[in-house]
């Protein structure tokens, strides 16, 4: 294939070991949405035997991940089928009283034990559990019928923006988990930015990004995308690139063409932004993105067909040009049509 997609393991492993000695606890590692882009089944063959936990957002996901690990796999999002949860070993949240009759009920039914992970809202207003009446329904509920929670949780929504509502949170995470019995050994776990930095009484911390190198000084980028010219073209002064003319050339110039474009989750915002590494030289994108391809001015690097291409090695600098952030750079990479390769 053209287009491939590096993985540097070693970053990774360090990546983790890093942020496990800072928190000082278990880390669950988010591997949703195709592990932020790097490649699901590619990150659990490298943190299998270091990671005990990993987190996804729903049950597809879930299923998929227990293909590949005997590791725990959390459901963090909503599930279509406890029933198909517990007979595949997958955990999954829970949401409501309502969510622990229903689980309970198919659990009896087919005689199977669920591993619930109760959701507390305490600010971020996304899912869980939001008052102590319905937390304290849903423990007693849950000790009539002889089922504990495997775990507990909240997710901090503000951590690096507004530290009064952040404390807020924390006093009412740590109220409400007064109210869990102890014989249920429950694990308490916390996620959102930077909260291995806060020195909280948990059993388990939740981590995305970080994992993957970027939102602290102390991570380096697992991810890089490379490919390789597949064509040149001579354009003159005064000719277009690419669709709808999106680039006039002020004169004589050597195009080259890349076979990766949106459709491989290469953002159409970066037209005539994205530069690149071809020869250890830079070149600039010309033109709009296609679906599977982009061009580059490479008038003055004499290129060759078949040379390598660096297109990213770092989402941060990718980030700013389209407006957003390295999440959506990274898990733009859901769609990447190319090989993903260990290294």
């Amino acid at each position: 294939m053209f287009s491939k997609i590096y993985l540097n393991s070693k970053n990774l492993i360090q990546n983790v070991e890093k942020i496990e000695e800072i928190a000082g606890h278990k880390i669950c590692v988010m591997i949703k949405a195709n592990a932020y882009g790097h490649g699901m089944k590619e990150i659990l063959s490298i943190l299998n035997d270091k990671i005990d936990y990993f987190g996804v957002s729903n049950q597809s996901e879930g299923l998929l991940a227990k293909r590949y690990t005997k590791k725990d796999v959390i459901v963090f999002g909503a599930c279509e089928d406890y029933k198909v949860c517990m007979q595949n070993d997958v955990s999954f949240a829970l949401f409501s009283y309502s969510d622990a009759k229903k689980i309970v009920k198919t659990a009896e039914k087919y005689q199977l034990t669920p591993k619930m992970h109760l959701c507390l809202n305490t600010g971020m207003n996304r899912y869980g559990v939001k008052s102590e009446k319905e937390l304290i329904k849903v423990i007693t509920f849950l000790k009539k019928k002889n089922i504990p929670l495997a775990g507990i949780y909240t997710h901090f929504s503000s951590l690096t923006t507004d530290r009064d509502y952040t404390e807020k949170q924390k006093e009412k995470f740590f109220n409400f988990i007064k109210l869990i019995p102890k014989e249920w050994h429950t694990i308490k776990h916390v996620g959102g930015g930077r909260s291995i930095f806060e020195g909280l009484d948990v059993d388990m911390f939740r981590v995305g990004l970080e994992a993957y190198g970027y939102g602290n000084e102390f991570v380096k980028p697992v991810l890089s995308v490379e490919s390789t010219v597949v064509d040149i073209q001579q354009v003159s002064k005064g000719e277009h690139v690419g669709y709808l003319c999106g680039y006039t050339a002020e004169k004589d110039i050597t195009i080259a063409t890349i076979p990766l474009g949106y459709g491989d989750g290469l953002p159409r915002k970066l037209s005539n932004k994205l530069s690149v590494t071809i020869r250890g030289k830079q070149a600039q994108s010309t033109g709009n993105i296609c679906m599977d391809t982009f061009m580059v001015d490479v008038t003055d690097l004499n290129c060759k067909l078949g040379d390598s291409v660096m297109i990213i090695n770092n989402a941060s600098t990718l980030a700013p040009l389209i407006e957003s952030t390295e999440y959506e750079v990274l898990t733009n990479l859901c769609k990447f049509r190319g090989e993903r390769i260990i290294v």
